[in-house]
């Protein structure tokens, strides 16, 4: 009977596939709407970058105490819809949010940011987890393709409202409210869709397939594990303390109206698309060669940010050449994190659960920095301003990848063991 029941799951799962794909892209496009928008409301609110840096991280909050939780706790149907719901809700009440002002739009944001973070998670970690058990024997490329409609969503948020505010020059509407008001009639869609077509029986599969708990203690004994999770952190750190406030830099340096910001921080999103392209298709470097260039790409990029401080013009050119080779470096990271983390795991022993601590560190290792990364950035820009801080974060990314270059010896071990294989 069981053997029946799997047989017949088997023929639905492409279908509940397409549904987990168009989960992730919609958690990444409402993601990076917010991304360009809700800064430079909070500025016109009174807040300083500190202020805007407090509130966003709320949002990386929510999502590392919801990887936490949802680590101890089985995937189910009914945690993807919860999630749903959520993100529906909290995308009409912060779109009504716009009317308030002072310590009530501050603690209510907060708030909202927060949830929003749980949310999410509760969308993105079952999706991921699920895809693993779901398709054991085709891992690399069906994450592959969840990371290629992460990119999409990211993409997407951007290029949406872009369009929104090009709109609302011609039917006078708020671009903000009515963001949000699109993004919750999208999450009633897909809410129905998940009732309608994900498969229930995934996630019986999942527990049926799902061996010893993961022992996180003992996974971070592994030296490279720890050097590679750590570089990973801090690189989210070094991007995000820049990112979160280019939207307001834009604006007040480079008089770049509010439509044509959306489409510049799209530039970014889709070379990330071919970086991610690349790094599955190339065979002439290592992973961890792959990864140690993006470091050092990244820091190249984030100093490109603050052009007065290297003797270049404040051009929004140079911004865009910035972004561009932010793409390939930082944008480029996260396709090389996961499969690094898997191939680490599995070095060690640890097969079965490779896939989850790679999807589960993937998601903790960014939400950290996303977290940690704004008010660093908030902090560092109201002492020394926009461009000098781009030169520090830029000097820290570059300090980050020699010390990885230096310390993770992930390859040096691999040719040992591959030399050993041939002594033998």
């Amino acid at each position: 009977m069981i053997d029946v029941q799997i047989s017949s799951l088997q023929q639905n799962r492409d279908r509940s596939f397409i549904i987990i794909v168009i989960l992730i892209l919609m958690a990444n496009a409402s993601y990076m709407m917010m991304i360009p928008l809700f800064p430079p409301l909070i500025k016109e609110k009174g807040f300083t970058e500190a202020g805007i840096g407090i509130i966003m991280c709320f949002y990386p909050l929510g999502c590392i105490l919801a990887s936490w939780k949802l680590g101890k706790i089985r995937s189910s149907k009914k945690m993807i819809l919860q999630g749903l719901i959520g993100q529906l809700v909290i995308s009409i009440i912060l779109g009504i949010s716009y009317f308030l002002n002072g310590a009530l739009f501050f603690i209510l944001s907060s708030f909202l940011r927060f949830i929003q973070g749980i949310s999410n998670t509760m969308i993105q970690v079952p999706s991921y987890s699920i895809t693993g058990h779901l398709f054991s024997e085709q891992v690399s490329e069906k994450i592959a393709k969840l990371e290629m409609a992460c990119n999409f969503g990211l993409v997407c948020g951007p290029l949406i409202s872009g369009v929104l505010y090009i709109l609302s020059d011609i039917y006078n509407f708020n671009t903000f409210q009515y963001s949000l008001y699109l993004v919750a009639f999208l999450y009633f869609v897909i809410t129905l869709c998940v009732i309608l077509f994900l498969d229930e029986r995934i996630f019986n599969i999942d527990q049926q397939e799902q061996g010893a708990s993961i022992n996180y203690y003992e996974v971070f004994q592994i030296h490279e594990l720890n050097v590679t999770f750590t570089s990973y952190f801090f690189l989210g750190v070094a991007a995000q303390a820049l990112r979160t406030y280019l939207s307001v830099q834009l604006l007040e340096v480079y008089n770049l109206d509010d439509a044509n910001s959306q489409f510049l921080f799209m530039i970014y999103t889709i070379v990330s698309v071919f970086g991610a392209f690349y790094v599955a298709e190339q065979k002439h470097y290592t992973l961890n060669q792959m990864y140690t260039y993006c470091l050092y790409i990244g820091a190249v990029s984030l100093l490109l940010y603050g052009p007065s401080q290297i003797g270049l013009p404040q051009s929004i050119y140079i911004i865009c050449f910035a972004d561009i080779i932010r793409g390939i470096g930082i944008g480029s990271a996260p396709a090389i994190m996961m499969p690094l983390i898997v191939q680490i795991m599995e070095k060690h022993k640890h097969k079965d659960q490779a896939a989850e601590i790679g999807s589960t560190l993937f998601i903790a290792g960014w939400s950290l920095g996303d977290l940690i990364g704004p008010i660093i950035g908030g902090i560092f820009i109201d002492q020394v301003g926009f461009d000098k801080t781009s030169v520090i974060m830029s000097g820290a990314l570059f300090a980050i990848g020699l010390i990885y270059q230096k310390t993770s010896h992930i390859d040096q071990e691999q040719q040992a063991i591959e030399m050993q294989i041939l002594i033998h």
